[in-house]
């Protein structure tokens, strides 16, 4: 019979610039609310399956950090700013970075997703402040509501009636809609270690740690 040990590394490194306490990048908070959760808690719909999950302490520092509401990046922020509100420079970096999505899955399936991202490449040749410059406060409103949309579970995009809602709608977001989105985000965020001390007390993981 042939065994098999699967290990799941993860890992971030430790984005926090400590002179402003800004993290420089998100991926902490953007593979938390896609990948950290949901892996573990898939094992509830296979209980004979056992894995070890090698957690790294700079990757659970952040992730607390987080979930407490206590950690920030550009792009939580810019994301929750008000559209209207945002300066030139900030739609461009809208516009730049919020397209940080697998383009198969994660951004063609989503009509409205897709039909930003050829606003923003229509006219490749013009510098990025004029390209961003044709999105309206209502086309960034969208963006900012489908970059982080896209990275939420697949277990909410499917079952919590408040993601669902949010993909039916599909665009003219409003900015409780984001703020619904940052409800979530939290929720799972704050369900990440918990649920991975759960599958260790019921012996279906094996915890493991490295530098």
């Amino acid at each position: 019979m042939t065994r098999v040990a699967i290990l799941w590394h993860m890992h971030q490194p430790f984005y926090e610039d400590l002179l402003t306490g800004e993290h420089v990048l998100p991926w902490v908070r953007m593979h938390a609310i896609k990948d950290y959760w949901g892996m573990v808690d898939l094992l509830r719909a296979h209980p004979s399956v056992k894995v070890t999950f090698n957690l790294v302490p700079s990757l659970l520092v952040q992730l607390e950090a987080f979930a407490r509401d206590e950690a920030r990046d550009r792009h939580l922020e810019l994301g929750l700013r008000a559209a209207e509100r945002l300066s030139a420079d900030e739609r461009a970096f809208c516009v730049s970075e919020f397209f940080h999505a697998h383009r198969t899955r994660m951004i063609d399936p989503y009509p409205r997703y897709r039909e930003l991202l050829a606003q923003r490449d229509q006219g490749d040749r013009e510098d990025l402040p004029a390209r961003a410059s044709r999105f309206s406060p209502d086309d960034i409103r969208d963006l900012q509501v489908w970059h982080k949309l896209v990275w939420i579970d697949p277990v909410y995009l499917s079952q919590d009636r408040r993601v669902s809602a949010l993909v039916t709608k599909g665009r003219g977001f409003s900015e409780e809609d984001k703020i619904t989105l940052r409800e979530v985000e939290l929720e799972i965020m704050r369900r990440v270690i918990p649920e991975y001390a759960a599958a260790a007390a019921r012996g279906q993981v094996e915890l493991s740690t490295s530098p």
